[in-house]
C-alpha cells in the first residue's frame, strides 16, 4: 500500500489485528447508525407518501436509508411477527374447538363398532366375513383406547384407514397404474401432467390416509410459509404493471418503478404490522381503546396508496384515481394466480 489507502482496491491503510474493544466500538456504531437511519427514514417513508422514491431516482439517498436493506429488514420483521404472534393465537382457537371433533369422531366410530357387533351375531354371515369384521374391529376398540390415552392422535387412528383409498376408475394402486399405462400405446398414454397430478393423490394417500384433517394443516403450514416468497415475487411484477400504466411518462425507468414498489411495500408491511398489533389490544387489560384507531389506519392505507403514486408520477387527480384503481384490478389478478401457483408447488412438496 501507497498512502492512506490501497492504489489496486481502495481499502483503507488500517491495523490488519483488531482490538476487541474496536470490533465492539464498530458494532455500537453501525448498530446506532442504522437505527438512526431507519427511524428517520420510516418518519418519511409514512408521513410523506412518495416523497423518499422521489429523493432516491434524483440522486439524495445518504440521509436514508438503503430501499434493499429496508425491505429485507421490513419483510423481515412483519414476517416474524406474523408467524410468532398470530400462529400461537390460531392454534388456541383451534384448541378450544378440538373437544367437539374428537367427541364426533369417538361417537362415529362407537358407533361402527356397534354395528360389526350387531354383523357378528348373524348365523347366515361366512367365516371370511366374520374374520374380516372381527379384524375390523380389533382395529376399531384399539382406536377407542388411542383416544381413551390422548384425543389429540387423531391422525393415527385405523379408522380412518378403514374407509378405503382413493382409486381412479381401474386404478386402485400406483403399482397398478403404472402397469396399466406401460401396457398401453404411447398415444393412448396419459401425459405428464395427468402422471403427476395421479401420482400425487396416490403418495398423499399413502401418507394420510382418508385424515383429511392431517392433510390440510400440513399444508397450510406449508402453503403460510411460503407468503414472503409470494411477495418477494409479486415485487418486480408489480413494479411491471406500474411500467405498463406509467409507460408514458418521460423520465422514468422501469427501476424507478421497482424503487417506488419497494418503497410501497414495505410501507404497507408497516401498517399492517399496526393493524395486526392493534388487532391483538383487546388481550391486555387497559388497552382495549386501541381498537378505535381499526378503521382509520385502514382508510389511511387506502389514502396512502393513492396519495404516493400521485406524487411520486406527478400527475392528477383524475389520472391517479383512475390508475389506482386499474392497479389494484391488475395487482389483484396477479396475486391471486402467484397464490395459485404457490399453492400447487405446496401440495407438490408435500
Amino acid at each position: 500500500m501507497y498512502g492512506r489507502y490501497c492504489h489496486l482496491c481502495g481499502q483503507e491503510n488500517i491495523e490488519p489485528k483488531e482490538s476487541f474493544w474496536h470490533l465492539v466500538s464498530h458494532f455500537v456504531y453501525d448498530i446506532t447508525h442504522f437505527d438512526g437511519k431507519f427511524f428517520s427514514t420510516v418518519k418519511y417513508l409514512l408521513l410523506k407518501p412518495g416523497f423518499l422514491s422521489r429523493e432516491y431516482i434524483v440522486g439524495r439517498r445518504m440521509r436514508y436509508l438503503n430501499p434493499i436493506k429496508m425491505y429485507v429488514f421490513v419483510s423481515a420483521f412483519f414476517f416474524l411477527f406474523f408467524f410468532s404472534i398470530i400462529h400461537p393465537l390460531f392454534e388456541s382457537e383451534k384448541k378450544e374447538t378440538e373437544r367437539p371433533v374428537y367427541a364426533e369422531i369417538k361417537s362415529e366410530i362407537q358407533g361402527e363398532i356397534e354395528a360389526i357387533q350387531s354383523d357378528l351375531k348373524d348365523k347366515d354371515i361366512s367365516e371370511a366375513a366374520k374374520a374380516s369384521q372381527q379384524h375390523k374391529l380389533q382395529a376399531l376398540q384399539q382406536d377407542m383406547r388411542t383416544l381413551a390415552r390422548d384425543s389429540m392422535r387423531l391422525g393415527e387412528l385405523n379408522y380412518f384407514k378403514l374407509k378405503g383409498p382413493i382409486t381412479f376408475g381401474q386404478y386402485e394402486t400406483l403399482t397398478s397404474y403404472d402397469s396399466i399405462q406401460n401396457s398401453l400405446p404411447l398415444q393412448s398414454r396419459d401425459s405428464w401432467i395427468e402422471k403427476i397430478v395421479i401420482r400425487k393423490v396416490f403418495n398423499l394417500q399413502e401418507k394420510y390416509g382418508n385424515d383429511s384433517r392431517g392433510f390440510f394443516k400440513v399444508l397450510f403450514e406449508r402453503f403460510r410459509h411460503s407468503f414472503p416468497q409470494i411477495f418477494f415475487v409479486s415485487l418486480p411484477l408489480f413494479a411491471l404493471l406500474l411500467k405498463l400504466l406509467y409507460g408514458r411518462k418521460k423520465g422514468f425507468y422501469y427501476v424507478d418503478n421497482v424503487i417506488y414498489s419497494v418503497h410501497l411495500y414495505c410501507a404497507m408491511f408497516i401498517l399492517l404490522f399496526l393493524l395486526m398489533a392493534i388487532s391483538q389490544s383487546d388481550h391486555f387489560k387497559y388497552l382495549h381503546w386501541l381498537g378505535f384507531f381499526t378503521v382509520p389506519l385502514s382508510i389511511y392505507m387506502i389514502w396512502y396508496q393513492y396519495k404516493s403514486l400521485r406524487n411520486f408520477y406527478d400527475q392528477g387527480r383524475l389520472q391517479t384515481i383512475i390508475k389506482y384503481l386499474l392497479l389494484l384490478i391488475m395487482s389483484s389478478v396477479v396475486m391471486t394466480l402467484l397464490f395459485i401457483v404457490f399453492l400447487v408447488f405446496s401440495i407438490l412438496n408435500l
